[in-house]
């Protein structure tokens, strides 16, 4: 923001008045147009940079009755210098406001001139005194001169209208003549006022007329265009003559027919000798311009005759503009040479040839079939060489297309090792669809991982390889294969953003770095799976729509390949665990009952030698019943337990608690357990925690955890606390056993899978349960351990279940 500093001509120790703060912080905000303010002592104290820019000066000392003769400021007469009493900024000082004032800048620095649009308006303080004036500069000089264009053009329109020896007419939607041209009137020999406002179909014959109302009219209502029309006229004197008539419509925004405009060639002379020429060459015109494929003519010089419409439609030249021109002054001259060869081989063996053709178009290289062939003298000799092309891209980017996912298929179901598919499918990819082809999959724990990659150079891939697994995509990006994964959509991008750090990259790799990239996930029923991500063969070109849905497709193909893999591992899992259940399941019912058989045994002893027991012994043989009948009651309530929980069947009975004296009455339950493994047991509960939940459901979740516990940790302190944390409630059960590896800790919760040693017994079932019955209360639970260092289970709960 330029300001003009105090100066001792008109010093201002207090600085600007607030007015004019509140002014100059009124238009910081926008800075398109020049902004000047005077005081009331006419001083200048504020230019923005645009005006500077606009005036071509800077801040001056000079007042405004002198701003004319310093800036150049004149009449629109661009010579007389713009008198001070009436600029704006003089005005707006006298209190006036102005509004688009046009003035003419002329000086040092604009030698050409500008045309200014000044508006002006005084600034009053709040006892609506004018203490200054500021004025808004605009830049008119392009729209002055296109206004200035436009009008010299209308007046030249009017003047070639009127003046050229053509007839012309423009007629109203209802067909009325609304203007005819002074050769129109000159023609017909009709004065302008006796013809303006009839029907312009009165002027033709009968037979003309019915021709026009019952064809011409009506079609050309519809299309809005009719060229070379055949009409008879009529005279004043009653004299026929023989028009051709074209005209186009010219309709408004709402494309509604505003008026139309016609051309009437005077054909009269040699309609009598031409007519029947004309009418064929103007079918054939008709049929080749209309036609979907390119047509072209070339003579014995391979200079182009004639070409139509499909043909400058594709190549963006008109017939007129390649008339006489050879393939060389059309095309590049690797793609001309190759025509030319072609074109002086048909013209020397005169015979018929049908090939592919290379061809530009403005999204690239173009296979054209084309069938060229010589026309010939009544001699035999060939003095025209005809061609007729079809743009076969689409098929052959088909063909290629559907060979590529062929074979990509096949691939995809020549093993259920999905790394190994996915390998050859990359390499299937490139150089065809990409320099670098990464497959990533989700993994749980790492993110993306780079499962496949392949590149034009197999060292390069392997570095890639190497440093994508060293160097995953950030989950957090907002581009590339973690935007991809994280919203399950395909991008297109120019460069490839997201897939890693460029200021990380070894030198051999930089070669790929910002190349356009597209990535598409790996979707199977309703599940992101991964990401298939490519790097453009070609720096410069980003990938096509065509190329996009070729891409997806695959993505798709190789996602259900990657899911049927996965499904048949999770049946062989399911299979294996299946057997190692049935096995567990088998000795764990066994046991109690092999124990009761033997205390049976024991008392059919007795009975058969009539030996009697003592009481001490018939209540340990009791309780070793009543403790092997309990376990098969655990066993059974469980096995019920993970029934209802893996179809979704908890239901929970709410009711306000204090989780703390749950945790109390649990602990008091298992004190003898405890004390029987040898366990120290600490509760830890300082203040009530209070929810709405399931009573004998968390009572549940506490016996078992506890019960994992004293299993894993015999002999070994226990630790139960509960606690308020971060608005929820939290239960956490620590025990100081043998620990749980890390790659365990993710599957124990799992159906039939042991926290630690399979030498431990149990069904496997009782953290599955407990997490069940924790999600179904909206919460969340998760172990922290290492192996020999004990294990910490963590519940948190929402006050109020979901």
């Amino acid at each position: 923001m330029a300001r003009l500093h105090d100066s001792p001509a008109h010093p201002s120790p207090r600085g600007p008045p607030p007015e004019y703060s509140s002014l100059l912080d009124a238009v910081l905000a926008s800075m398109g147009e020049g902004l000047l303010v005077a005081d009331e002592h006419q001083h200048l104290v504020f230019i923005n940079p645009k005006g500077e820019h606009i005036l071509g000066m800077g801040p001056t000392d000079e007042p405004v009755s002198r701003w004319p003769a310093h800036f150049g400021l004149y009449l629109p007469d661009q010579v007389t210098l713009y008198p001070s009493e009436r600029l704006p900024m003089s005005r707006a000082l006298r209190g006036e406001t102005v509004s688009r004032a046009e003035v003419f800048l002329r000086n040092t620095s604009r030698p050409a001139g500008t045309w200014l649009h000044v508006s002006s308006s005084p600034v009053r303080d709040g006892a609506g005194q004018v203490r200054g004036g500021a004025s808004v500069i605009s830049d008119v000089t392009d729209f002055k001169r296109a206004e200035d264009a436009a009008r010299e053009g209308e007046e030249k329109y009017r003047s070639l209208y009127n003046t050229t020896p053509v007839m012309m007419q423009s007629i109203d939607p209802r067909g009325r003549l609304i203007s005819v041209s002074d050769y129109w009137l000159s023609t017909l020999g009709y004065e302008r006022a006796e013809v303006l406002g009839r029907e312009s179909v009165e002027f033709l014959t009968p037979e003309s007329r019915r021709y026009a109302r019952e064809v011409v009219l009506p079609e050309y209502y519809k299309t809005g265009v009719c060229k070379d029309v055949p009409y008879q006229l009529v005279k004043k004197d009653g004299q026929l003559i023989d028009v051709l008539l074209s005209a186009i419509v010219e309709r408004d925004t709402s494309g509604k027919m505003v008026r139309s405009l016609a051309v009437l060639n005077d054909v009269t002379e040699r309609k009598r000798t031409e007519e029947a020429l004309q009418e064929s060459e103007q079918r054939l015109r008709a049929i080749l311009d209309n036609a979907p494929t390119v047509f072209f003519l070339l003579d014995t010089q391979e200079r182009f005759l004639f070409v139509n419409r499909e043909w400058e439609r594709l190549f963006h030249r008109t017939r007129q503009q390649v008339a006489g021109r050879t393939v060389f002054d059309v095309f590049p001259r690797d793609i001309a040479e190759t025509l030319h060869q072609a074109n002086r081989d048909i013209f020397q063996s005169r015979v018929p040839v049908q090939r592919e053709e290379r061809l530009p178009h403005d999204d690239g290289i173009h296979v054209h079939l084309t069938q060229k062939f010589p026309l010939l003298d009544a001699n035999g000799v060939a003095y025209a060489l005809c061609g007729v092309a079809t743009d076969i891209t689409e098929r052959k980017r088909m063909e290629v297309s559907q060979r590529f996912l062929a074979e990509a298929s096949s691939e995809l179901v020549a093993s259920l090792d999905p790394e190994t598919t996915l390998q050859r499918v990359a390499e299937l990819a490139v150089p065809l669809l990409a320099e670098l082809c990464v497959f990533f999959v989700r993994t749980d724990g790492v993110g993306l991982r780079p499962v496949a990659v392949a590149d034009r150079s197999p060292a390069r891939a392997a570095s890639v390889r190497e440093f994508l697994r060293r160097h995953p995509p950030e989950p957090e990006s907002l581009h590339g294969p973690a935007r991809v994964l994280a919203t399950g959509e395909s991008e297109v991008s120019e460069a490839s953003q997201g897939l890693w750090d460029p200021d990380e990259l070894p030198e051999d790799l930089r070669p790929l770095d910002d190349r356009p990239s597209l990535g598409v996930p790996l979707q199977a029923r309703g599940r992101t799976l991964g990401v298939l991500y490519l790097l453009s063969p070609d720096p410069g070109r980003t990938y096509s729509p065509a190329e996009l849905a070729l891409t997806e497709e695959l993505g798709r193909r190789a996602a259900f390949s990657i899911d049927n893999a996965q499904l048949y591992c999770s049946a062989q899992e399911s299979i294996r665990a299946r057997d190692e259940f049935l096995s567990i399941a088998s000795h764990e019912l066994k046991t109690p009952l092999t124990s009761m058989r033997l205390r049976v045994q024991q008392m059919e002893s007795v009975l058969v030698g009539a030996r009697p027991l003592s009481p001490e012994r018939v209540k340990r043989m009791l309780e070793v019943f009543e403790s092997q009948l309990q376990r098969l009651s655990h066993l059974a309530e469980h096995l019920l337990d993970v029934s209802r929980v893996n179809e979704k069947r908890i239901d929970l009975h709410l009711e306000e608690m204090d989780l703390m004296a749950v945790a109390r009455h649990v602990a008091g339950h298992v004190a003898e357990q405890l004390q029987k493994a040898g366990c120290e047991f600490e509760l830890v509960a300082r203040e009530p925690v209070w929810g709405s939940w399931d009573r004998l459901r968390l009572e549940q979740v506490m016996l078992n955890l506890l019960t994992n516990a004293m299993k894993y940790g015999a002999g070994h302190p226990i630790r139960m606390e509960v606690a308020k944390h971060l608005g929820r409630a939290r239960l956490t059960v620590e025990d100081q056993g043998m620990g749980i590896p890390f790659e365990s800790q993710a599957r124990i919760f799992e159906r039939f899978e042991r926290a630690s040693s399979r030498n431990y017994g149990g069904l496997g079932l009782g953290l599955f349960i407990t997490r069940r019955i924790v999600e179904a209360h909206g919460g969340s639970i998760r172990v922290e351990s290492e192996p020999d260092h004990g294990a910490k289970f963590i519940v948190e709960l929402p006050p109020h279940a979901a």
